[in-house]
């Protein structure tokens, strides 16, 4: 009889904990059923980190009202350094723009990005990669105000050129330029 008891008590006791953790389980959230791409909750917590760390490398000092008065072009870099570049790296650039085009999975991606974000210490990134990364999203947000820049190398300038202190089609000689356009008007 005391072998019956125990027994049926071992029962209960591991029905009773195995359905404690069925509990912990968050059911899918419904206004996000039949999204295009439904991330998962580890690349959602590696998304945060590398999100994280691209923001203290990018924005070490940036303050949330600083981010509140953000321009549109500083909006569209911060969007796009902080949270999907680093998102691309995890999942790819076609899945990316899978859940840029479909709502119910940006919806998604941003729920878990609220629900793994946290303010613990995250490990910077190494200083050769941030300066990288710093230097680009200052190119693209000069591109973005409209300030073009080249994406070639640029050859550094002969030194003939300087040697002779003379500039062809600068400012510096306009003047010069304006008397032989209108010289050779004059003549014709």
């Amino acid at each position: 009889m005391f072998k019956k008891i125990i027994l049926l008590s071992a029962g209960f006791l591991a029905v009773a904990c195995s359905s404690n953790e069925t509990a912990k389980q968050e059911a899918f959230p419904g206004e996000f059923a039949n999204a295009d791409y439904v991330l998962s909750e580890a690349d959602a917590q590696k998304w945060v980190v590398a999100s994280n760390q691209a923001k203290l490398c990018i924005y070490p000092n940036l303050t949330r009202i600083q981010q509140e008065h953000f321009s549109k072009e500083d909006s569209y870099i911060f969007s796009q350094y902080v949270f999907f570049y680093p998102l691309e790296e995890i999942i790819g650039e076609q899945y990316v723009k899978i859940i840029q085009n479909d709502e119910k999975s940006m919806g998604y991606a941003q729920y878990l990005f609220k629900k793994f974000k946290n303010n613990d210490a995250v490990e910077e990134l190494p200083t050769k990669q941030c300066a990288t990364l710093r230097a680009n999203a200052k190119n693209d947000l000069a591109v973005v105000k409209g300030q073009y820049q080249s994406g070639m190398i640029e050859e550094e300038k002969s030194q003939e050129g300087k040697a002779s202190g003379q500039k062809v089609a600068t400012d510096d000689n306009k003047f010069f330029f304006d008397i032989i356009k209108w010289g050779s008007v004059l003549l014709l």
